[in-house]
């Protein structure tokens, strides 16, 4: 048995709607029409769907997911990026120690935080890297969209000065 027939497997012993149920969850156009579904679908999923299941509402949710058009530039179509939204949105608001949980961090030091990217920890951190993009896991269009390292408006620097009543209050 092949991963995905697992998956499949697993989401009909646990429930899980089906695939235009979760479209409806997601606030997407509901389908109505074979037109409706073959509009959403990469080319000929939508005959193919249809030829294995007896209606589109009964299509398994992680097989009409999967066989959705990406959206805009994305690596997934609307559906799993809603999934893959909702998933992370409720990790955030279940971990009680998030950074940005009430009563952690006061509002200096959370704007401080905010300003730490992923830009300003590769710089820090890695062997003789002097330009980097603000936005690390997009594809820089042009060298003209790196930015120095040590270009404080470009990659700003956390500004530590924000913790001392903390660690003043923690050695008395």
């Amino acid at each position: 048995m092949d991963i995905v027939s697992l998956d499949i497997q697993r989401s009909r012993d646990h429930g899980i709607p089906s695939y235009t149920q979760f479209r409806k969850y997601c606030g997407l156009k509901e389908i109505e029409t074979v037109e409706d579904l073959s509009e959403i679908m990469v080319e000929g999923a939508a005959d193919r769907l249809l030829k294995q299941y007896q209606n589109w509402n009964d299509i398994d949710l992680m097989v009409g997911a999967l066989s959705e058009k990406h959206a805009d530039d994305a690596m997934v179509g609307p559906t799993m990026r809603c999934i893959i939204r909702e998933q992370f949105v409720r990790t955030r608001k279940a971990d009680r120690y998030f950074y940005d949980a009430p009563g952690v961090f006061n509002k200096y030091q959370l704007a401080e935080i905010r300003k730490f990217t992923l830009a300003k920890l590769i710089c820090l951190n890695a062997n003789n890297v002097t330009t980097v993009q603000e936005q690390v896991f997009l594809k820089p269009a042009s060298t003209a969209e790196l930015k120095l390292c040590n270009d404080e408006k470009a990659i700003p620097r956390i500004f530590v000065s924000r913790w001392a009543e903390l660690a003043q209050t923690i050695s008395e």
